[in-house]
């Protein structure tokens, strides 16, 4: 991956939550995971996953789909705001270091993290940098494109699994991150340029992101487009 040499670290995150709309849902559980560049390579630095406890009961929905429960909440779940003040720790401190922030369907990930970090006085750096690996799968592969579309497409699902757990999740998506830049190292033209199904565009963007219809077929590639 020369083309992200440029960067100190790589940075991957990923949610689940009570729901799809950041404004009316929360967290239940963060992960992150960052790659420290050390002499070309990059090499795993820190970690974190944290269940979240919610005062109100989950939906059945999210128990199904995850595997949290309330249970699970009330044993090992913290507050909000030691999840967020160990995120921004971990990975938005020191503030010189140069990041990239990632995730698959970073669109989703992105407003929830930052509604949360807002709430206790904290937020992303102005000139933070985003990459979301989801536009890129979508310029590779063909439909469909779900985190373990990709796992497959890859043929690494012996090291990594979709769980819907915040942790495996990153891990997931590195993995998917090293084998699209084994494939082809072009990923520093999709930085801060998120793709979206031209039947649904984004009525809430996200700052310094540049938006860009995505067919689902990988013929129309959406930097060539620029």
């Amino acid at each position: 991956m020369k083309s992200l040499l440029h960067y100190d670290e790589l940075v991957l995150f990923d949610v689940e939550t009570t729901g799809l709309d950041f404004l009316n849902h929360r967290i239940i559980e963060l992960g992150c995971i960052s790659y420290a560049q050390v002499d070309g390579q990059f090499i795993l630095h820190e970690t974190m996953n944290r269940l979240i406890f919610q005062q109100m009961p989950l939906p059945e929905k999210i128990i199904e789909l995850t595997g949290i429960d309330d249970l699970l909440l009330k044993n090992e779940g913290v507050d909000e705001s030691v999840a967020i003040f160990e995120f921004h720790q971990k990975f938005l401190s020191p503030a010189k270091l140069r990041r990239l922030y990632m995730a698959y369907n970073a669109h989703f990930d992105i407003p929830f993290i930052s509604k949360a970090l807002s709430s206790y006085g904290l937020s992303f750096p102005m000139d933070v940098d985003f990459l979301d690996l989801l536009t890129v799968y979508k310029d590779r592969a063909k439909y469909p494109h779900k985190l373990r579309n990709a796992i497959h497409h890859y043929g690494i699902g012996d090291q990594v699994q979709n769980s819907h757990r915040a942790l495996d999740d990153c891990l997931a998506s590195y993995q998917v991150l090293l084998s699209m830049g084994q494939e082809r190292d072009d990923l520093s033209k999709y930085i801060n340029l998120f793709g979206y199904n031209p039947s649904y565009p984004p009525n809430r963007k996200i700052p310094r992101i540049r938006y860009k219809p995505q067919a689902y077929h990988a013929s129309n590639r959406l930097y060539e487009s620029q």
